[in-house]
């Protein structure tokens, strides 16, 4: 008994039953609405304010789909998806027409419109069914009230135990349908969510769609915060310790020079030591700066950046570039980088006699080829330089081909999208 009745304790069934009375009177202001403007502005079409009026009556069909999915959440438990903004250009022209085609706010009047006849059945099973119930199990307290008697039919009338087992039949058919009230009233509901899910909210493909686009605006915004990140690191470096150790190693050479022409050569020999670890320092510092972001991949783009990194390497480079305008930031990052630890693995791995470095530009995409003649075996496994440059590029949604069967050739293929 408790488990039939539970329902009627809490408050989702006095909710719903608002909600579903409610939808009469919002029907019928809705249909009032709807009707009244569409045809206003259909009439007025052949005028200039036609086609302003009927652009502002589609987007009050956004209106009444953020009021419809307010009710449902205050009332149905349920948080029905927003459908994204109305975007348009700049200027009037722009707005009425992105307003005019705007296929929410036709979802939103058409919903408006079957409001009326699904607000007059909700109404009518609602009041119904709980007037039915209550009246059935109140029955007794108010029979003496009814016209000729609740059990009287002309000259019949029960009496006694007939009338008894009346008011008994009545009790148990209005208790039962006070247990199957509000099962029946979550039906009526669960069929308004869908009926609001269906006309008012994008369907899942939209959400997934608005979903992935949000999260690919987020991972740019991140890429490039940590692109700035990583420029700002290198000026302050460059800047800053750079700098320092270089006056120091200035400094210390002039120290060597004048400690050698006087008579402590242990001093001598001491200053030259820290001048040799000051050079040394510099030297590792400029490679940490560029391995964090070059200064010429900023101030030149790619092209000088990879130039550089062949004229280093100590394997022959033969580049080949078509690149004649300034990339993205991030791009032009990922592909510097992808070259240098490329022309690292040459060196270091390859035993290659040559190599070549080709820079395409496609349009929409940056294409970046390093391949070398030696040994192969290259592979992308966990942990590794070539696994940390197929991440880099996955980020920005592009495509790392590592080729590199035993004996050789090898070749790594990277394909950046950096629009047209």
């Amino acid at each position: 008994m408790r488990a039939l009745f539970a329902p009627l304790a809490t408050a989702r069934p006095w909710k719903q039953s608002v909600h579903l009375i409610a939808n009469l009177p919002l029907g019928i202001t809705w249909f009032t609405w709807v009707v009244a403007l569409v045809a206003t502005s259909g009439g007025l079409l052949i005028t200039l304010l036609g086609l302003p009026l009927l652009a502002f009556t589609v987007l009050t069909g956004r209106w009444i789909g953020g009021i419809e999915r307010a009710r449902v959440r205050v009332l149905l438990d349920d948080d029905p998806p927003a459908p994204a903004p109305l975007r348009h250009e700049p200027g009037a022209w722009s707005w009425m027409k992105a307003a005019v085609t705007d296929r929410t706010g036709w979802k939103g009047l058409g919903y408006g419109l079957l409001m009326l006849p699904w607000g007059i059945v909700t109404f009518t099973v609602v009041v119904a069914v709980w007037s039915l119930a209550v009246g059935l199990v109140a029955l007794p307290t108010y029979d003496w009230a009814l016209p000729d008697g609740g059990f009287e039919w002309g000259s019949y009338q029960l009496t006694g135990f007939g009338l008894v087992g009346a008011y008994v039949a009545c009790l148990v058919l209005g208790v039962w349908l006070l247990a199957v009230s509000p099962r029946l009233i979550g039906l009526l509901a669960a069929a308004d969510r869908r009926l609001v899910r269906a006309l008012l909210s994008p369907d899942e493909s939209e959400v997934l769609a608005r979903r992935v686009t949000e999260l690919q605006e987020s991972r740019d915004a991140s890429v490039e915060s940590a692109a700035g990140e990583l420029r700002r690191i290198e000026r302050d470096l460059h800047d800053g310790a750079q700098q320092r150790l270089v006056s120091l190693a200035m400094n210390l050479g002039i120290a060597r020079d004048h400690l050698e022409a006087s008579e402590d050569p242990r001093a001598a020999e001491l200053v030259g030591r820290a001048h040799d670890e000051a050079k040394q320092a510099i030297a590792e510092l400029r490679d940490l700066v560029r391995g964090i972001h070059p200064a010429v991949l900023t101030d030149r783009g790619v092209d000088a950046a990879v130039s550089a990194l062949a004229a280093r390497c100590p394997v022959p480079v033969e580049l080949r570039s078509d690149l004649r305008r300034r990339l993205p930031a991030p791009v032009e990052a990922a592909a510097y980088f992808v070259v240098a630890e490329a022309l690292t693995n040459v060196a270091k791995h390859s035993g290659a006699r040559r190599a070549t470095v080709t820079v395409r530009d496609e349009g929409d995409r940056l294409v970046v080829d390093v391949s070398d003649d030696g040994r192969g075996g290259a592979q992308v496994v966990l942990g590794s330089g070539l696994q940390g440059l197929h991440d880099r590029v996955r980020a920005l949604e592009g495509r790392l081909t590592v080729t590199s069967p035993a004996h050789g050739p090898t070749s790594i293929v990277a394909e950046l999208p950096c629009g047209s």
